[in-house]
């Protein structure tokens, strides 16, 4: 009996923690952000602390139900870190839409950069990713700023282009049309939504798996 208690605890609390991790990280994440963007952190801390620390506190959370079999657990961790970067992501356009200043800016010039980066999979098969960019050079009002790196081409060569900018320079300035604060948070919350139903699923899973392969014990006589 005690065995058994100790079993249902340890699974409790095993679900307990796939639960508390995923919106502990994005809580972690955001809140560096929001102290970096609104107060005092410098770069290091904001990489570090809001980064680094929810990454590696994921990368052990899924390592740890790896260990044990937990697979659904370990990939719920996925989800978890996309949550957590775009939970960070979010502040930036947050302060944008708070304090940001919009100013039209001229575009001296566009560069295109195109970036490859090549992986090897398990099987041995080769996978190549593509990456395009483009470098707007900009002609901007005293304090905004020289250039604007985006996906895509925003404007043309001579072209006037809407800038949002902050004025404490704590986050990077945007086109003016791609700013999205509530849409960023909102992908943040279903990130992390995501992962929690994973994590209890695959509590439920792992609790059902350990009792179907308990053991039986032999009955009195």
């Amino acid at each position: 009996m005690a065995g058994g208690h100790g079993g249902w605890r340890r699974g409790l609390s095993r679900t307990a923690v796939a639960l508390a991790v995923p919106p502990l990280a994005a809580a972690l994440a955001y809140g560096v952000a929001w102290k970096s963007a609104y107060g005092t952190l410098g770069s290091w801390g904001f990489f570090l602390a809001g980064l680094l620390l929810p990454l590696v506190l994921l990368g052990w959370h899924a390592a740890c139900a790896a260990r044990r079999g937990a697979s659904l657990i370990a990939v719920s961790a996925l989800p978890a870190g996309l949550g957590a970067i775009l939970a960070l992501a979010s502040v930036g356009h947050s302060v944008l839409e708070d304090r940001g200043v919009e100013i039209s800016c001229v575009v001296l010039n566009v560069t295109e950069h195109t970036e490859t980066d090549s992986s090897m999979d398990a099987q041995g098969h080769w996978t190549s990713t593509t990456r395009t960019s483009y470098d707007h050079r900009l002609d901007c009002p005293a304090g905004g700023p020289e250039h604007l790196d985006t996906p895509s081409r925003l404007a043309k060569e001579g072209e006037s282009l809407a800038v949002l900018h902050d004025p404490q320079g704590k986050v990077s300035p945007r086109a003016a049309g791609d700013v999205h604060g509530w849409g960023m948070r909102t992908a943040a919350q279903v990130a992390v939504g995501t992962a929690v139903l994973m994590g209890l699923a695959g509590g439920i899973r792992e609790a059902y798996e350990k009792r179907r392969w308990r053991p039986r014990r032999p009955a009195g006589r």
